[in-house]
C-alpha cells in the first residue's frame, strides 16, 4: 500500500514563501497606517515637510501594499 507522493520542493518553497508573503503583507500596510498616522499629527503640529515625508511614506507603502496583493492574487489564480 502507497500513501499519497509528497512534492518535497512544493513543500520547501511554501516553508520559504508563506513567512515572507506575510512578513512583507504585514510590514507594508503597518507603514501606511503609521505615514498617515504620523502626517496627520505633523500636519496638526504646523510641521509641513514631516508632515509631507510621513504622507509620502504613506502613498509609497499604500502601492507596494497593493503591488503584493495583485502579486498574491495572481500567484493563486494561474494555472501551471
Amino acid at each position: 500500500m502507497r500513501l499519497a507522493a509528497v512534492e518535497w520542493d512544493a513543500l520547501l518553497e511554501l516553508i520559504w514563501a508563506a513567512p515572507a508573503a506575510t512578513l512583507s503583507v504585514a510590514l507594508t500596510f503597518s507603514l501606511c497606517i503609521h505615514g498617515v498616522a504620523r502626517s496627520n499629527d505633523a500636519r496638526r503640529a504646523g510641521r509641513s515637510v514631516p508632515a509631507t515625508a510621513y504622507g509620502a511614506l504613506a502613498i509609497l507603502a499604500a502601492l507596494v501594499f497593493a503591488a503584493i496583493v495583485v502579486f498574491g492574487i495572481l500567484v493563486i489564480t494561474s494555472k501551471d
